[in-house]
């Protein structure tokens, strides 16, 4: 009777290390932004979500102006497009493709197909930031 009691608390012990192998193999696969990008992330929730300072944004006394409200909007279609190639890298030529449309009108189709092959190489995602960028200000992308 002991030594049956001994093997299932083995067995359990057991399914227990198995289970946090498991766990520890999943939380090593997740993306984890930087603090910076959670502070960006908090910071734009709440200016985004917040009726008082929506309020104050609206007034004749602009808080931003519209130079920096197009920059910060590019520099957040940036970052979304950055954290969607860091959440699912195997769809990095998707997001690309998505990002390029937003130059429909300023960019050819031959031209975008020659952009998307020369970004869809890059494996630095800060320099692939820079490089998008560029091409925002670039064509005088407008959102």
């Amino acid at each position: 009777m002991e030594r049956e009691n001994k093997e299932k608390i083995l067995e359990i012990i057991k399914a227990i290390e198995d289970k946090n192998s498991e766990m520890k193999d999943f939380v090593s696969k997740l993306s984890i932004l930087s603090r910076n990008d959670m502070l960006k992330d908090i910071t734009r929730d709440i200016i985004n979500n917040n009726s008082f300072i929506q309020a104050l944004l609206e007034t004749k006394d602009q808080i931003i102006s519209r130079e920096k409200k197009e920059k910060l909007s590019i520099d957040y279609t940036i970052d979304g497009y950055i954290n969607k190639i860091q959440k699912n890298p195997h769809k990095k030529i998707i997001y690309l493709r998505e990002y390029l449309e937003l130059f429909r009108d300023l960019i050819s189709e031959k031209d975008k197909d020659v952009i998307l092959n020369s970004l869809k190489d890059e494996r630095n995602e800060e320099e692939l930031k820079k490089r998008m960028l560029f091409l925002a200000n670039t064509f005088e992308l407008k959102l």
